[in-house]
C-alpha cells in the first residue's frame, strides 16, 4: 500500500462526512422551511446539495471506487449480480437523483413551475437521503471488509495508486472538504 495511505479507510471516512453532510442537508430544509425563507433559500440550499452529490459523492468518491476499487475486486469476485454489481447500479440511480434535483432547482424560483419542481425535488432528495444512507451501509459492512480479506496488498498498493492519483487530477488539497493528496511514494 503507498505510504501511510489505506484506500479503503480513505473511503469509509469519505461515508462519514457523506452521512454528515446529509444531516444538514434535512437541518436547513427543516430550518428553512419554519422560518418561512420560500423557495429562494431553498434553491439555494438545494443547489449547493446537487453540487456536492455530483462533485463529492460521485465526481470524486464515486471515481474512486470505480476506477480504482470495483475493477480489481471485480477480479475476485465478478460484478454481475454481486455487490460491486449492486454498488454500480446504486451509484447510477444517485446519479440520476442529483440530475433531478439539479434540473428543479431553478423552476424552484418561479411561480409557474415550483409546486412539481418541489415535488420532483422534494422525492429526489428523500430517495437520496434513503439510498445514500443504506449504500454507504453496505459498502462499509459488506463490499469494504470484503477488499480486505480478498485484494492481496500488491493490489491494494494499486487502488490507493489509483485512488491518490484521481485526487491529484481533481487537484484536491487541504480546506475543500475532501482529504488531501498524499506522497505517492
Amino acid at each position: 500500500m503507498a505510504t501511510g495511505y489505506d484506500p479503503i479507510a480513505v473511503l469509509m471516512d469519505e461515508h462519514q462526512r457523506f452521512l454528515r453532510r446529509l444531516g444538514e442537508v434535512r437541518a436547513d430544509l427543516r430550518r428553512l422551511s419554519e422560518e418561512g425563507r420560500g423557495r429562494r433559500g431553498l434553491a439555494i440550499s438545494m443547489s449547493t446539495f446537487a453540487d456536492f452529490l455530483a462533485k463529492d459523492v460521485d465526481g470524486f468518491h464515486g471515481r474512486k471506487e470505480e476506477e480504482g476499487l470495483f475493477p480489481i475486486l471485480v477480479r475476485h469476485i465478478g460484478s454481475e449480480g454481486g455487490p460491486v454489481g449492486v454498488m454500480l447500479d446504486e451509484h447510477e440511480l444517485l446519479r440520476r437523483h442529483q440530475k433531478t434535483i439539479a434540473r428543479n432547482v431553478p423552476k424552484l424560483e418561479t411561480d409557474r413551475e415550483a409546486v412539481e419542481a418541489w415535488t420532483a425535488v422534494s422525492a429526489a432528495t428523500d430517495s437520496v437521503d434513503r439510498l445514500l444512507a443504506l449504500h454507504i451501509e453496505k459498502e462499509d459492512q459488506v463490499l469494504f471488509p470484503m477488499a480486505r480479506a480478498v485484494l492481496s496488498p500488491a493490489e491494494m498498493f494499486e487502488v490507493a495508486q489509483i485512488c491518490q492519483e484521481i485526487e491529484v487530477q481533481l487537484g484536491v488539497g487541504p480546506g475543500e472538504g475532501r482529504p488531501a493528496p498524499r506522497d505517492l511514494r
